[in-house]
């Protein structure tokens, strides 16, 4: 099977608890009746998972997925419940099955990291806790005012005018704890070798975000952090965390792996409670998320200081629409996050256009053309041509037997 039904295998076997793979594109179900009271849960406790974290019901309206690779691997329910699968309960064996995994379509991670928890499967989504302390989260959520357009809801700000600055009270300077940031998320995504050399910070492009100069081929960097932000009751877009690959070849690079640390507290842990007939049961607010991942139909309520990893592109630079996501705010307060994405330079040669059905050919009676509608059309009048002597059927009496099975055989085959 292919790497990452390996993977998919190897964490199966000892922990039982991954549901198998869904196809993206069915029939939506129909989402539960709303609940008549709501209840909110205990605040959690310093030792609890990082992210809540659920399946939401898919959209009513059934969709597709443009990629090949439009297969999801996911963690079923009760995985879920227990905010994931924590690495360090599977055998050193399929550890290393999921790393080579992941080298192979994104990058290796560092399992090792105390309270990592596995949020999704394929495509890899991972919860790191406590990336940044509560105190830093708040310095930097302070900052997250204003700033331009990033998605619809969405705004993002310019860090480049406060880099000097100190980045809160008795805190260093903005710069500095970006640079550790960046270092820290460097242990955790492991790009060993393939670093590109220097200080990121010198290559950290002010206004728009981006590099003063692009990494080149095959080297990685991290792109000039973007701190955004959603106001109370908004629901964004999805988050444009890779380029197109049009966009990016003119770019000279593409968004490989994103370092999203959540900087405000996730919303309040409720439940709904359901009456049908005489029967009362209770259930999640399945839409009370700060992040969805739209085609994966997963929901995280990351806790305050919490960094979600994800990879918006493929190991050859074309971008996994799976992974999109999109940010909600609670309607009693806003969100702020910062992400620190990791680039590679893509060099002259750029990501090299998919090959498709129209890019194959076939060879049939001395000609070459593509396969497709036009080709099997051309190809029925090369055979009928070849088989009636440049004449139409009519003006020869007909085709004889032979010629008429061989034909008919074409036209079964598609050609």
């Amino acid at each position: 099977g292919t790497p990452l039904c390996a993977m998919h295998a190897a964490l199966l076997r000892p922990a039982g608890c991954f549901a198998p793979a869904v196809r993206v594109g069915g029939a939506a179900r129909p989402s539960g009746r709303r609940a008549a009271r709501v209840h909110t849960r205990a605040a959690s406790s310093n030792d609890a998972p990082p992210s809540r974290v659920w399946h939401c019901p898919p959209p009513e309206k059934a969709r597709t997925a443009s990629q090949a690779a439009s297969v999801l691997s996911k963690l079923p329910p009760h995985v879920l419940q227990r905010g994931g699968l924590d690495p360090s309960t599977q055998s050193a064996t399929n550890q290393q099955a999921y790393l080579g995994s992941l080298a192979d379509r994104f990058l290796p991670v560092d399992l090792s990291v105390k309270g990592l928890r596995v949020l999704n499967v394929d495509p890899p989504v991972f919860a790191v806790p406590n990336f940044v302390s509560f105190d830093e989260a708040d310095a930097l959520a302070a900052l997250a005012k204003g700033g331009t357009k990033l998605v619809r809801n969405a705004k993002v700000v310019d860090l480049a005018k406060q880099l000097s600055a100190p980045m809160g009270e008795n805190m260093p300077a903005l710069a500095q704890r970006l640079g550790e940031l960046v270092e820290d998320a460097k242990r955790f995504v492991r790009c060993d070798g393939a670093w590109l050399e220097g200080s990121d910070l010198t290559r950290w492009a002010p206004g728009g975000g981006g590099f003063t100069t692009v990494p080149p081929g095959g080297a990685f960097a991290f792109e000039m952090p973007s701190l955004c932000h959603v106001n109370k009751g908004k629901t964004t877009d999805d988050l444009p965390d890779a380029f197109s690959r049009e966009d990016a070849n003119e770019r000279k690079y593409q968004r490989r792996a994103q370092i999203r640390v959540f900087l405000t507290d996730a919303p309040a842990d409720e439940v709904l409670e359901k009456t049908q007939g005489d029967v009362s049961s209770t259930e999640i607010d399945r839409e009370n998320y700060s992040a969805k991942f739209s085609i994966c139909d997963l929901a995280i309520a990351p806790r305050k200081g919490t960094a979600i990893v994800t990879f918006p592109a493929f190991a050859d630079g074309m971008p996994d629409e799976r992974a999109r996501v999109s940010m909600r705010a609670s309607s009693g307060k806003s969100v702020a996050w910062l992400d620190l994405p990791i680039a590679v330079g893509l060099g002259h040669e750029g990501i090299k256009k998919p090959v498709t059905m129209a890019d194959v050919t076939v060879t049939k009676v001395g000609t070459e053309t593509n396969v497709g509608d036009k080709a099997r059309d051309r190809n029925r009048q090369e055979w009928r041509a070849n088989v009636t002597g440049g004449e139409t059927a009519a003006a020869t009496g007909g085709l004889n037997d032979e010629l008429k099975k061989k034909l008919e055989a074409l036209k079964e085959s598609g050609l």
